[in-house]
């Protein structure tokens, strides 16, 4: 998930299942357990998940930045 419509419509999705999940648990009269607590999951889940793809991604491209300049730096030169 790396383009920014991407990003925004995940989070948008997490945002809407949390947000639906805690007015359920505050409204609903019977079974807001039942309905409430999976979508809060759910949400929490999504923007989660989400989040630690980013930071995972960010962790990837600086490891990789690394290595380019390791490598751009070339062998050891022995004298």
């Amino acid at each position: 998930m790396t383009t920014p419509s991407g990003l925004f419509f995940s989070y948008l999705l997490g945002a809407i299942f949390t947000v639906g999940g805690i007015l359920f648990l505050a409204f609903l009269e019977e079974n807001r357990l039942l309905y409430g607590l999976p979508y809060l999951a759910i949400g929490l889940l999504l923007i989660g998940g989400v989040w630690s793809a980013q930071r995972r991604k960010r962790r990837h491209d600086a490891e990789e930045a690394a290595r380019a300049a390791d490598e751009a730096d070339g062998p050891p030169q022995v004298a």
